[in-house]
């Protein structure tokens, strides 16, 4: 994983496709419910919550994640270092399809974007990007967003 920071608490992380792909979470190690490390845990549990997916211990953790204030979820992940991951296959500034090795994270978020121009717009526009992915979350992706 290659790290440029970008802003005080923002960073771009170049990914392997692979990891997404494999539907892993690479930004995420710890269960932001038991704090336990998920490396640890045999089949960890995809939990979504305002247009984001992160990954819990066991099914235990996940009613007490569906009970808990989406804002405590995301802060305990941003204490562990982890991110949650958009739902949403489209960036939130261009519409065009995600490039899954950029993203930029912040506060328990992870965001993926197009391309590298859209990340100084999101560290502008942090709390309406998130918006924006919340958003197209309810709507459902589109099927034919442009071509990057």
């Amino acid at each position: 994983m290659i790290r440029v920071t970008i802003a005080i608490a923002l960073t771009i992380t170049a990914i392997t496709a692979s990891h997404v792909a494999a539907g892993e979470n690479p930004a995420q190690r710890i269960c932001p419910v038991t704090q336990k490390p998920l490396a640890t845990v045999a089949h960890p549990v995809r939990v979504q919550v305002e247009g984001f997916t992160f990954l819990v211990a066991d099914e235990a953790s996940r009613a007490a994640a569906m009970e808990s204030s989406p804002s405590a979820l995301f802060a305990a992940l941003a204490k562990n270092g982890d991110a949650a991951e958009p739902v949403s296959q489209a960036c939130p500034i261009m519409g065009n399809r995600i490039n899954l090795g950029l993203a930029v994270q912040k506060d328990g978020y992870r965001v993926y974007l197009c391309c590298k121009g859209c990340a100084k717009r999101v560290q502008n526009n942090w709390d309406a990007t998130l918006r924006t992915l919340r958003d197209q979350a309810d709507v459902g992706d589109p099927e034919n967003l442009p071509a990057m």
